[in-house]
């Protein structure tokens, strides 16, 4: 028991660490020292359940990062190019489904962008070039009939 009890202390002084280390201020990350800080980053939820899962270089969001709802589920996936939005970007609620997906290049809104009901329903299509809209856009109702198109 006492064993166990040594663990649990342990592990939550190790939670503690790993969210008083690195500090987010102004969209950088900075480790206890005040310098950008390099490397992974974890935030847990008091329940001991990770809520941010991320790479950082130089202080920047670098690379995929993950977010959490406190239950453990997958919030959101969002991909970084040294702070800079890069990649595609995806939401789910709180159910599990998919409620959104965008795609960056440079930090510029670039093609496919999807957004759909809390019951998973389609009910926008967009597409962006070079950060404007671009292509057809569809809206679909909520039992998914296209409702109106519009070209850019």
């Amino acid at each position: 028991m006492k064993a166990f009890l040594a663990f649990l202390f342990s592990l939550t002084a190790m939670v503690s660490l790993a969210q008083t280390n690195v500090i987010e201020r102004d969209g950088k990350y900075y480790d206890g020292n005040g310098n950008l800080y390099s490397g992974r980053y974890i935030l847990y939820f008091d329940n001991g359940n990770i809520k941010v899962d991320a790479t950082i270089t130089n202080g920047l969001p670098n690379g995929e990062m993950k977010l959490f709802y406190s239950t453990g589920k997958i919030q959101e996936i969002r991909t970084y190019s040294l702070g800079e939005k890069d990649g595609r970007w995806e939401k789910w609620n709180e159910k599990g489904i998919k409620v959104s997906e965008a795609n960056f290049v440079k930090g510029k809104k670039h093609g496919k962008w999807y957004v759909w009901d809390e019951n998973g329903t389609l009910r926008y299509d967009m597409t962006y070039t070079d950060g404007e809209k671009s292509g057809t856009w569809i809206i679909f109702d909520e039992n998914g009939k296209e409702t109106s198109r519009k070209e850019y």
